[in-house]
């Protein structure tokens, strides 16, 4: 008999598997941090109770002119959040750009995973 293991719940949250549990579940480690992510920098700080510095002020920078300042003010925010609260990642690049219209900001974020003696590189790419 295989054991299937999961690895806390998927983000973004959908209802997909053919397991049919209320929520999709990260079937590996790599999807787990990937998740965790993605869940990081998309909740706004102060929505998580008793953790109120959970999260990014992403939400902010929507309305701020889509430059080269605030592409680094979007970079130090996503840096900081995700080494205060993700534990055994190393961010590697994180890249910003904007999209040809002007409208959209593309972030592509490049980490490394430690794990004991494992080690391996990922990326996840976002439009804020």
């Amino acid at each position: 008999m295989v054991i299937k293991q999961y690895f806390d719940i998927k983000y973004p949250f959908t209802n997909d598997c053919i397991e049919k549990y209320e929520l999709d579940l990260n079937k590996s480690r790599k999807e787990m941090i990937t998740s965790q992510i993605l869940h990081l920098i998309f909740t706004p700080k102060g929505q998580r109770l008793r953790l109120p510095d959970y999260g990014t002020d992403l939400i902010r920078y929507i309305f701020e002119p889509n430059d080269k300042s605030t592409w680094e003010n979007v970079k130090n925010e996503i840096f900081s959040a995700v080494t205060k609260w993700i534990d055994g990642v190393s961010l590697d690049n994180i890249q910003v750009a904007s999209s040809e219209s002007g409208d959209d900001i593309y972030v592509r974020i490049d980490y490394t995973v430690t794990e004991g003696n494992y080690e391996y590189k990922n990326s996840v790419a976002v439009e804020i």
